[in-house]
């Protein structure tokens, strides 16, 4: 019994205290865990609006030229979709974007296009020194 304690010694020199490196053995093993995925391209709408309102002028005039448009859009095709999307140079100022498309979107109902017909949209160019609606149709 003497050397009991030293049996019980020997039988843990196998055992390794857990600690950071049993989770994580070394930097390179863990480099992989953590390799983001590529981020997606940004895509651009690659159709020609049918109609730019520019708010870089407080308060744009479009009415006439968005009721022409539509007019001229509805003569074509009886039951086509509008996209209403509001550009933005960066989306912090999305509540007033949303509020131009809004204004842009009552507009063509207005001109007596059913409100299932028209689709709003928000997106950031960060290019653009002001923010734009820009109505497009499919």
């Amino acid at each position: 019994m003497k050397y009991g304690w030293l049996a019980g010694l020997l039988s843990l020199t196998g055992c390794t205290l857990i600690d950071q490196r049993t989770f994580a053995p070394s930097p390179e093993a863990d480099q992989d865990v953590y390799v983001q995925a590529p981020a997606a391209p940004v895509r651009f709408d690659s159709r020609a609006p049918l109609v730019v309102i520019d708010y870089a002028i407080p308060e744009p005039r479009y009415q006439d030229l968005l009721r022409m448009a539509v007019h001229a859009a509805e003569g074509r095709n009886g039951n086509v979709q509008y996209d209403v999307v509001a550009v933005l140079p960066d989306l912090k100022d999305s509540a007033r974007g949303q509020s131009r498309a809004v204004s842009v979107m009552r507009d063509i109902m207005a001109e007596q296009v059913p409100a299932a017909r028209v689709h709003l949209g928000l997106r950031a160019e960060p290019a653009l020194a002001a923010g734009q609606v820009r109505v497009y149709v499919r």
